[in-house]
């Protein structure tokens, strides 16, 4: 399970639901997707072979895969983290694949027995990552263009004559820097401004707790516009209109009913790509409409929630 977190933290495989299990220990999670989903394919695999000996070529392709795989990540630590000299990190790797590949080469003559279920069940998830993690660097990029340093962005409100009205406007965003692009999209299309604009990040920890002292960090960008980041443990519940109210302490005004601001992403296919790519990018855009958004854990109210949609061609 902790296995499926990682990736999903490094930005390889879309944001699912997460439940911590232990208030003490990181990695003891329960996954209720993957659960299901593991259930439902048991029973089908089951029903299929029926018997555990006509399993036994599915099983040893897992296997022989799996043995392959290690000695190749093997290869890149040895390489990469431990900076083994390269002759010392080749000759290991290939004294275990010459193993490796010959116990999955054999296991390949079983291969209409059951061997293609772990190949074709792991293609699949191979697919599924390289597009979401193509999807999300692509959009992070794209974003990153249409953000904007405070200085640039004060003057730009000050040259344009942007209006600032009453109330106070919170934006979330992943930007740690800067005006992020959510912020300088609304001042484009509406022309307005809060007199009152924080970007706000949350950071989850890899502790079970946060210390309130060490909870919120603020940082004022210029006039009426603040960043402030959030952290929470991992085992923590994240009330952000609490923390916001905890707020006050950290030298910010005293913001009375403040409106929140998110952006979701619609990703499109450019038409001038070519057919291959048009489907990993309407894959993408399917695993994105259907990812678990960490916003809805955030304890929002509904009232008090704007979602801005955005359309991004990839």
């Amino acid at each position: 399970m902790l296995g499926l977190r990682v990736p999903a933290q490094l930005g390889w495989f879309p944001g699912i639901r997460i439940r911590q299990t232990s208030a003490d220990e990181y990695g003891q999670i329960y996954v209720p997707f993957v659960n299901w989903t593991m259930m439902l394919m048991t029973i089908a695999l089951t029903a299929t072979f029926v018997t555990s000996d006509r399993l036994a070529g599915a099983y040893g392709t897992a296997v022989s895969t799996t043995m392959v795989l290690t000695t190749i990540l093997l290869f890149e630590v040895t390489c990469r983290r431990w900076h083994w000299p390269l002759w010392q990190s080749v000759a290991i790797a290939v004294v275990l694949l010459g193993v490796d590949l010959s116990f999955f080469a054999a296991n390949l003559l079983k291969l209409l027995e059951g061997g293609w279920i772990p190949l074709t069940f792991g293609l699949l998830v191979f697919i599924v990552m390289i597009t979401w993690h193509s999807g999300i660097t692509t959009l992070h990029k794209r974003n990153a263009k249409y953000s904007e340093t405070a200085a640039a962005f004060l003057g730009r409100l000050t040259a344009e004559d942007i209006v600032r009205v009453p109330g106070t406007g919170i934006f979330l965003t992943r930007f740690g820097k800067g005006m992020p692009p959510i912020i300088v999209n609304y001042v484009t299309q509406t022309r307005s401004l809060f007199e009152t604009v924080v970007a706000l990040s949350v950071s989850f920890e890899s502790t079970p707790r946060v210390w309130p002292a060490d909870r919120i960090k603020c940082e004022k960008l210029g006039k009426g516009l603040w960043h402030m980041t959030v952290h929470f443990g991992f085992v923590e519940i994240p009330d952000l209109p609490s923390a916001i109210s905890a707020a006050r302490r950290e030298g910010l005004p005293a913001w009375d009913r403040p409106t929140f601001y998110i952006e979701r992403y619609d990703a499109v296919s450019r038409s001038k790509r070519p057919w291959l790519s048009r489907w990993r990018v309407a894959l993408f855009a399917f695993m994105s409409r259907n990812s678990a958004h960490a916003v809805d854990r955030f304890r929002i109210p509904s009232k008090e929630l704007v979602e801005i949609g955005r359309r991004i061609e990839l």
